[in-house]
């Protein structure tokens, strides 16, 4: 889950052992303006409104920009929220522990002053996931917490090890390769300018983490980012990684499992198909109906099942 060089190295392995795709260049995010993803500037949606895949036929999204019906939390959502936010914060307080030491500490001080930190990040969230107990969130947090702790002073001290005259930005870049929440703008291919994949796993690798049964809809959204990112950044993007985090609370286990999804020439078309389905409903204000089947996981079924607000 928290990703070293050992990781990219690995990741790069598998990437090279995956058979190659030849990519029409009209689907590449830098060439937005083609008819094949020439988009209207109306109705910018989010990765999420097209491929959370909570509703089939669309109408969260109908619910959400046109009829501005408000959502409903569940536990479900805030479980993926607080792992998120666990994964943020734990990766940001390790870069952060490099910088005020200077790179003058090891990975024992490391290790210590992040699980010493702990308590901080327990008072910042333990009023914030009201939807689940305070067992479940602490459990959580000191699970995923001490994983990060543990990771990267052993990476701090492998890279110290192999160079220990690093300057400090160096150093950090060499311990923790990813940069969490990175900023896309998906304004050229119709897409929100506040796009945030994740995670950016050096040297161009984009991360999602996903805490919900997988969906083929998820592949579709690496496919959405890696042509915002293309777009504004006109850097190719191959390969994109969901990362599946299953919480087994019986067993008082966490596994976690990334998945190489090659960002073929049919995730792009689809997505791109699915977006413009999706900005039609906005555009038209049509209503598309209910599916045949609400996922327990939306946060408008209350509205669907003739609930109020």
């Amino acid at each position: 889950m928290f990703f070293t060089w050992d990781d990219v190295v690995q990741i790069s392995r598998e990437i090279r052992k995956m058979p190659r795709e030849e990519l029409d260049e009209e689907l590449r995010g830098w060439n937005w303006g083609s008819s094949v993803l020439a988009s209207t500037r109306k109705a910018l949606l989010g990765i999420s409104d097209i491929t959370s895949g909570f509703c089939e036929t669309g109408r969260d999204v109908y619910l959400r920009y046109n009829l501005k019906i408000r959502e409903r939390d569940n536990p479900m959502l805030q479980n993926g929220r607080l792992i998120h936010d666990i994964f943020g914060k734990a990766i940001e307080k390790a870069k952060y522990l490099i910088y005020a030491h200077n790179g003058e500490l090891d990975g024992e001080i490391m290790y210590q002053e992040m699980m010493d930190n702990i308590t901080n990040i327990w008072q910042e969230i333990e009023n914030k996931y009201t939807l689940l107990s305070k067992e479940h969130t602490e459990w959580i947090l000191k699970k995923l917490w001490s994983e990060a702790a543990r990771t990267y002073s052993s990476a701090l001290d492998k890279v110290k090890s192999r160079s220990p005259y690093l300057k400090v930005e160096s150093l950090v870049s060499a311990t923790i390769p990813i940069t969490t929440e990175f900023p896309i703008n998906g304004e050229y291919i119709g897409l929100s300018r506040t796009l945030r994949i994740d995670a950016l796993l050096y040297p161009g690798i984009l991360v999602e983490i996903k805490t919900r049964q997988q969906k083929p809809t998820f592949d579709l959204a690496l496919a959405g980012y890696a042509l915002a990112f293309e777009s504004q950044y006109e850097i190719p993007v191959d390969h994109g990684i969901l990362l599946y985090i299953h919480i087994d609370w019986k067993n008082k286990k966490i596994y976690t499992r990334p998945e190489i999804v090659p960002i073929s020439a049919k995730l792009r078309t689809e997505f791109i198909e699915l977006r413009d389905e999706r900005k039609n409903i906005i555009i038209y204000n049509q209503d598309p109906g209910l599916p045949q089947k609400c996922s327990p996981e939306c946060p408008f079924l209350y509205y669907c099942k003739g609930e109020t607000q």
